[in-house]
């Protein structure tokens, strides 16, 4: 099941209001920027995914309600116990070239919300994120990759998206770990 409104919807969108990001970017980039930031309100989002429009432009606003529908279910789910959380993506029924550039384009605005959020040097991540980071880079590059749509193709892409979509909640909760842990050796080093 979906959580987020239809894939080719949110691509259409974005296109109409001459944004450079698929839908794939835009939501890569968002969780980044969620896992990073302590705290990121709607309109700081938006002002980051989308370009600036004259007051009124019904194309932009269009855009805007759909980006805050995924803003906001993913602000839900990213860190519900049930892990709920999902990759915006194509659905199932799309070609897997077409899924594997969309995952390949996922991990590229992850990485870009990663960039944004100040992080310049991954090695000094602390556990398991520079991995993370860096198994990212390698699928970002999935897109230049040949895959027929056999089953062990499809498998494959599965788990592949799985492994970004447990990547991004594991990435999220150890940052958070590394920032109290960094916050408390900090005021330690003050006293």
């Amino acid at each position: 099941m979906n959580i987020y409104p239809d894939y080719d919807v949110v691509n259409d969108a974005l296109q109409r209001s001459e944004c450079e990001q698929d839908a794939a970017e835009q939501h890569g980039q968002l969780c980044a920027v969620l896992s990073l930031l302590d705290s990121i309100t709607l309109e700081q989002w938006l002002d980051i995914a989308l370009p600036k429009g004259e007051k009124g432009d019904a194309l932009l606003a269009e855009t805007r309600s759909i980006l805050a529908e995924i803003y906001e279910q993913t602000v839900q789910t990213i860190d519900a116990e049930d892990f709920d959380f999902q990759l915006l993506l194509p659905d199932d029924d799309a070609v897997l070239s077409q899924r594997l550039q969309a995952i390949s384009h996922w991990c590229q605005g992850f990485l870009m919300g990663i960039t944004h959020a100040g992080i310049t040097d991954i090695d000094k991540l602390a556990a398991n994120l520079p991995e993370i980071v860096r198994d990212f880079v390698e699928i970002s590059r999935a897109d230049r990759f040949e895959l027929g749509d056999s089953e062990e193709d499809e498998a494959s892409f599965l788990e592949i998206s799985e492994f970004v979509r447990m990547g991004t909640l594991l990435f999220r909760v150890e940052f958070k770990h590394f920032v109290r842990k960094q916050t408390k050796t900090d005021a330690e080093q003050k006293h």
